[in-house]
């Protein structure tokens, strides 16, 4: 009899123990969630999207318990995550050190590419070729250019003005006699009106002939490089160029601290639709965000009509969850989960189910 008692009480031992051991790997969790498509967004009382999708195979992997905490915009909900009153998020955080210093992060489950959401340009072809080339590159070039053919002019004259005195004349007016040959033998056009006639007229005039084809190739190579079909369809390629227009992003990014490191001015906007009004009421000339979440709006609201977007390979974020800065070892639970799952096929379903384009 003791021993049948002395069993039961073992077999209530255990029960309980597994009991309480199955209930202190169980979260019960406040998930602050604000409008991100399509990474979050609302469809009526449901929250959908790729970190919801994401967020679901990790919560019943590790069977966590959770509700979601609607905010109104991004920035209302990293304040209450700070403070505590929620536990985390699944809104994409950008990996960026005041993150690090605030909340805690998971590993990176998304790298996002930079996107500017713009008007297309409908100037005319000819200025937009002659904004194209106005740069300091260009003017150093011609400079050089004008430069080599004023030494050349002056030394033609001083050869020929002598033997030659009606078509190098003396003064000034030979100095441009000089120049028009100059400009009449590099580019290749050979009117004659101009020919040499002594020696070290003609040697030089070999001279100048094959060290002018060579510096016109060169000039006329940066010309070309700067008429490229990307330069000219505003894809923005350098820092400088996003420096010389008026651009918004949302506030407290990635993409804003990136404009804030590189000196380029914005306006912070709380929401993507503040910005894309913004462009159209000629506030800003582009705004600066996610490829996907641009393309997704512009598909979802019909704007691709009055806006276009340009990618950009000027910056990389990389996108994680963000939790409460006591909540290290949520964070540490959630990582190898979130690892398998980005690594499965299933992820490429998630992503593509929600029109990400890998």
């Amino acid at each position: 009899m003791k021993r049948i008692f002395l069993s039961l009480l073992v077999m209530i031992s255990l029960y309980f123990s597994a009991t309480s051991s199955e209930q202190s790997n169980t979260y019960d969790l406040k998930i602050g969630v604000s409008e991100s498509p399509p990474f979050v967004y609302f469809d009526g009382d449901k929250v959908i999207g790729v970190s919801d999708d994401l967020w679901r195979n990790i919560a019943d992997s590790l069977t966590i318990n959770y509700k979601y905490v609607r905010f109104s915009n991004y920035i209302d909900l990293l304040s209450c995550m700070k403070r505590g009153e929620i536990d985390m998020t699944i809104n994409p955080l950008t990996l960026t050190d005041s993150r690090l210093a605030d909340f805690r992060l998971t590993i990176p489950f998304y790298t996002s590419r930079l996107g500017l959401a713009q008007h297309p340009s409908y100037r005319i072809p000819l200025i937009t070729v002659f904004l194209s080339v106005m740069n300091w590159r260009t003017l150093q070039l011609v400079l050089l250019l004008c430069s080599v053919v004023f030494i050349f002019a002056v030394l033609i004259w001083l050869a020929e003005k002598r033997k030659n005195p009606k078509e190098f004349r003396k003064g000034h007016k030979g100095l441009t006699d000089g120049i028009w040959w100059a400009f009449v033998t590099m580019t290749t056009v050979g009117y004659g009106d101009k020919v040499p006639r002594t020696k070290l007229g003609r040697i030089l005039t070999l001279i100048w002939m094959f060290y002018a084809i060579a510096l016109l190739f060169v000039f006329t190579a940066e010309i070309s490089s700067e008429l490229t079909v990307t330069k000219l369809q505003g894809n923005f390629s350098t820092v400088d160029e996003l420096r010389k227009i008026k651009v918004g992003t949302l506030e407290q990014t990635g993409f804003s601290s990136f404009c804030r490191i590189n000196r380029i001015q914005y306006t912070p906007y709380t929401n993507l639709a503040e910005g894309i009004k913004a462009i159209d009421e000629k506030k800003i000339e582009a705004f600066v965000g996610d490829v996907a979440t641009l393309e997704y709006l512009f598909d979802k609201y019909k704007l691709g009509k009055d806006l276009e977007i340009t990618p950009s390979t000027l910056n990389e974020q990389y996108f994680c969850f963000g939790a409460a800065r006591d909540h290290l070892e949520l964070i540490d639970r959630i990582n190898p989960v979130l690892l398998n799952v980005t690594e499965s096929a299933e992820w490429v379903e998630i992503l593509y189910k929600n029109g990400i384009k890998q």
